[in-house]
């Protein structure tokens, strides 16, 4: 395509979004897509999808079912202005909703603008954007379901001290957790993630819980016997505008198409141990973690996390106390020892809605 790369920051109105994504679907070859207007949000916002390809086996993906988890969409966007893409699709069809929930990402909400959590709703279908979801899938069939999430900065991985940047989940399909032919199938590709990327560096690769609660909409597929993906865009060290892990979830997608079409034949046992063998996630995490501060009750270990609210198109990231002397968070992205920190000069501020300063520590609200 040869065009400069169209990026989202990680917070964006819908109205921009709308703007990039129909800049970037003009690029596309006309004989490569086709658009659609899937239907409207509760507050009247257009929901969109974008199928791709011509192959037989089809590929779903839907984006930003919460709101404020912005990751995933801002890799399908620049998914689409990959060459790569068309070398990927030969034997594939992908459909992608890029936003579900166009008033939680304008609001940038996990809810949607009735406050009920889309991936609790695959049952009741009690909001218009479930109904969507739940048409497509009908009408698509899909041979494979991927379902792109992003999480918290709190979490970690089991036995380990890195922070969890990618996370994905083969969702259960009954209440047993039994092993089905579709898990196995979503299992295989996790692992060829898992493989492709190799190591993060200074973070991991995290495996969910697989509890089963059929009003998610991942363990409804699952249950349907589609092979299903959960992915979770994580975070790692400084890394507030995601960018990072924005490539990473590119990498990972671009894994899975290229690869969800022609696996190798493996024994399912060997592909079960592989799976689990990826260390779950822990939330053992913090932002800034503040180890022996003193007070009238002795030294101290406060958590501190941002609380994100947009301001001015932009995300505000305000420090918040989280806990205090909690034995479960053993890290954080940023970790301050205030016994050795010879700049600290006793100006920790704790206002009564908890917000958390420290100009010496550098401890300050920061937008992005």
């Amino acid at each position: 395509m040869n065009h400069p790369l169209i990026k989202l920051n990680r917070y964006y109105s819908y109205e921009h979004y709308e703007k990039v994504l129909m800049e970037v679907i003009e690029k596309l070859p006309q004989d490569f897509y086709s658009f659609s207007y899937l239907g409207s949000s509760v507050e009247n916002r257009s929901i969109f999808g974008i199928r791709l390809g011509h192959g037989d086996f089809k590929i779903l993906a839907w984006s930003q079912m919460h709101g404020n988890e912005s990751s995933t969409t801002r890799a399908i966007i620049e998914l689409l202005q990959s060459e790569k893409l068309f070398e990927i699709l030969k034997s594939c069809s992908l459909y992608i909703i890029p936003v579900l929930n166009p008033d939680g990402a304008q609001y940038w909400t996990r809810n949607n603008a009735n406050n009920v959590d889309l991936n609790r709703d695959a049952q009741k279908l009690s909001q218009p954007e479930s109904v969507i979801l739940k048409d497509v899938i009908d009408f698509f069939e899909p041979d494979l379901a991927l379902n792109l999430h992003g999480q918290r900065t709190i979490y970690g991985v089991e036995q380990s001290v890195l922070p969890c940047q990618l996370s994905f989940l083969t969702p259960s399909a009954d209440p047993e957790k039994s092993i089905t032919k579709s898990r196995v199938r979503s299992m295989q590709l996790i692992n060829a993630i898992a493989t492709e990327l190799g190591s993060l560096e200074a973070a991991a690769i995290g495996r969910y819980d697989d509890s089963f609660n059929i009003n998610c909409w991942g363990d409804y597929c699952q249950s349907l016997d589609i092979p299903t993906i959960l992915f979770e865009a994580g975070h790692a060290g400084n890394d507030y505008d995601r960018s990072r892990v924005v490539e990473l979830i590119k990498a990972s997608l671009i894994t899975v198409i290229e690869n969800s079409a022609k696996m190798d034949k493996q024994d399912t046992d060997q592909i079960t141990q592989s799976y689990f063998a990826i260390p779950e996630v822990a939330k053992n995490y913090t932002d800034v973690l503040l180890l022996n501060l003193p007070s009238v009750k002795g030294k101290r270990n406060i958590a501190i996390m941002y609380h994100e609210q947009v301001v001015n198109d932009h995300l505000e990231f305000v420090p918040m106390i989280y806990v205090i002397d909690d034995p479960k968070i053993l890290y954080g992205h940023k970790i301050i020892d205030v016994s050795h920190n010879q700049e600290f000069e006793n100006d920790l501020i704790i206002s009564q809605d908890m917000m958390v300063t420290s100009e010496s520590l550098k401890i300050n609200s920061f937008i992005k």
